[in-house]
């Protein structure tokens, strides 16, 4: 036999399965809102001003805090540079100081989403890494690049490596 169930059940299942619905579609609605919005600091990419970047006032504080003493010697060594780059989530600035390539140079890279900074600076052959966090495995990846790109004089990106051919299409 069957039973069945009390207008009050029917009703607080029905309230209940629109509660739910109306949170997901809430859920979705706000998470797909928030990918239509970039990263705040996501402006800066391809721009040539990384000053700017390096000033606003999500980063600042945090640059500042990072490198200490150390932020006019960095700046030196960013001040020939390109655009502003965006490598695996991370806003990156990599120069040199004017006529010492290979000799001086310097990298900041911070985080898109939260402006975390981290850097390091290539000075008299050795790379010094300024981050919160004192561990390689915690580096953003434009860190480590720019390391391996350092440590490379650059000749990585020069030189076809002996392991790299090209296909051709069948």
């Amino acid at each position: 036999m069957q039973r069945r169930s009390s207008p009050a059940r029917r009703i607080f299942a029905t309230w209940t399965s629109t509660f739910i619905a109306t949170v997901l579609l809430g859920v979705v609605a706000s998470a797909s809102h928030g990918q239509d919005k970039p990263p705040p600091l996501r402006r800066y990419v391809g721009s040539p001003d990384y000053p700017a970047l390096l000033k606003d006032p999500i980063v600042q504080p945090k640059l500042q805090a990072v490198m200490g003493k150390q932020l006019p010697a960095l700046m030196r060594n960013i001040s020939v540079s390109g655009g502003v780059d965006l490598v695996a989530g991370a806003l990156s600035v990599n120069g040199i100081a004017p006529h010492k390539g290979g000799e001086e140079e310097g990298v900041v890279c911070v985080s898109e989403y939260d402006g975390t900074v981290q850097a390091a600076i290539l000075s008299k052959g050795r790379i010094t890494v300024f981050a919160k966090e004192p561990s390689y495995d915690s580096l953003m990846q434009c860190v480590k690049d720019w390391i391996t790109q350092a440590n490379s004089g650059h000749r990585d990106r020069m030189t076809q490596p002996k392991n790299v051919q090209f296909g051709k299409p069948s």
